[in-house]
């Protein structure tokens, strides 16, 4: 019995051990795909930067195929999310609609 107890002993040192190693530390689908959704979020906010502050205009339009390259990963990102129910999205009322109109054509 002592013997089993020893092995169990060094089971748990050896699973803190790797928990400690990053081994053993899963992540789930939606948590990368959330993950790599901010990622994509905060590129697209620098390449925007990039793109407003440019002097050359050959460079402001490298930059600008890029963003729309993000934009479309970002998409596709987006759309997986929504597929796997991760990222639910409630659909506006026409009076929402409506009313998100008037406030921008005043």
């Amino acid at each position: 019995m002592a013997q089993a107890g020893q092995q169990n002993q060094q089971q748990n040192q050896q699973q803190q051990q790797g928990q400690m190693n990053g081994q053993g530390s899963q992540f789930a689908d939606q948590d990368i795909l959330q993950l790599a959704l901010n990622e994509s979020k905060h590129i697209a906010e620098s390449i925007n930067s990039y793109i407003l502050e440019a002097a050359n205009e050959q460079l402001r339009k490298d930059y600008m195929n890029v963003l729309g390259d993000v934009y479309s990963q970002q998409k596709q990102i987006f759309d997986v999310m929504q597929q796997k129910g991760f990222y639910n999205v409630e659909n506006a009322t026409a009076q929402q609609i409506n009313k998100a109109q008037s406030k921008f054509s005043s």
